[in-house]
């Protein structure tokens, strides 16, 4: 039986109470979960020393996105297994020793199946999912399979300290440019209340079929003679877990909405 550390119990509980509060107990166990490590806006700060290891991260959920230590790439995580699409637009398999400052994962017990219109852009897309989900504040998590007329990734290098902010960062991100490939997307959704800990709205990371390249998606329209395969699944539980060291050394206080809006669209 994996062991589960007493800081992740707690903060799992006193969530799932939280958001779940007129379910009971068995049922709310159950439901599928976001599980995160880190706040949001403590990387947005600069937040970068990784705190979960890759191993324990993989046994929390098989599909999801996020960073390492160092902000050394992007994270892919697909069918349990973790990607790493470095600067180079090469794509790495890391080890289960290295960690993680912030990482989002789930499951997908019972999602729902649908079909995309061909040529829908992201936004056309997200609005989709939105109304499929019909409700706004829950969690979500989506995959797409299929094939892309254009996609624009992005990766960022490997930092070093005194970490500057991810904003400032984000200004030496690689881009790649894709046009007619085949891979997948792995979106995942916060409500507007995920705000400051969260990323609200839709968040998307990318790898091709052959899974040689990727990263975090800024831009995406769908291949005009092609569908879509999708499958969406509403979270109802979020489990946090937070770095033993704590979040002292970073101001939290701050609006920091803008800064992610910034760096999440790469502007």
């Amino acid at each position: 039986m994996r062991r589960t550390p007493s800081f992740f119990l707690a903060f799992s509980l006193i969530l799932a109470l939280g958001l779940c509060v007129q379910a009971p107990a068995a049922e709310t166990a159950t439901q599928p979960a976001l599980v995160q490590v880190g706040v949001i806006d403590a990387l947005l700060a600069g937040g970068y020393e990784g705190s979960l290891r890759l191993g324990t991260l993989r046994t929390l959920g098989d599909i999801g996105l996020g960073t390492f230590d160092a902000l050394d790439g992007e994270m892919v995580v697909l069918d349990g297994v973790v990607h790493q699409v470095l600067a180079s637009g090469k794509v790495a398999r890391p080890a289960d020793s290295l960690t993680t400052p912030f990482a989002q994962v789930a499951r997908m017990p019972s999602p729902q199946a649908l079909r995309l219109a061909p040529g829908l852009d992201l936004k056309a897309v997200e609005a989709v999912l939105d109304a499929q989900l019909a409700d706004s504040n829950v969690f979500a998590a989506v995959r797409i399979e299929g094939r892309f007329a254009s996609l624009t990734a992005r990766s960022v290098p490997r930092q070093s300290p005194p970490y500057r902010t991810l904003a400032e960062v984000a200004k030496e991100q690689s881009v790649f440019p894709f046009a007619d490939v085949d891979g997948t997307l792995i979106g995942l959704r916060g409500p507007a209340f995920a705000k400051g800990f969260g990323v609200p709205g839709w968040h998307w990371h990318f790898l091709t079929r052959d899974r040689t390249r990727g990263g975090h998606v800024l831009s995406f329209t769908l291949a005009p003679a092609a569908n879509a395969d999708v499958r969406l699944q509403p979270l109802r539980r979020l489990e946090l877990i937070l770095p033993e060291r704590g979040l002292s050394a970073f101001d939290l206080s701050r609006d920091r909405s803008r800064e992610l809006h910034a760096v999440e669209a790469g502007q």
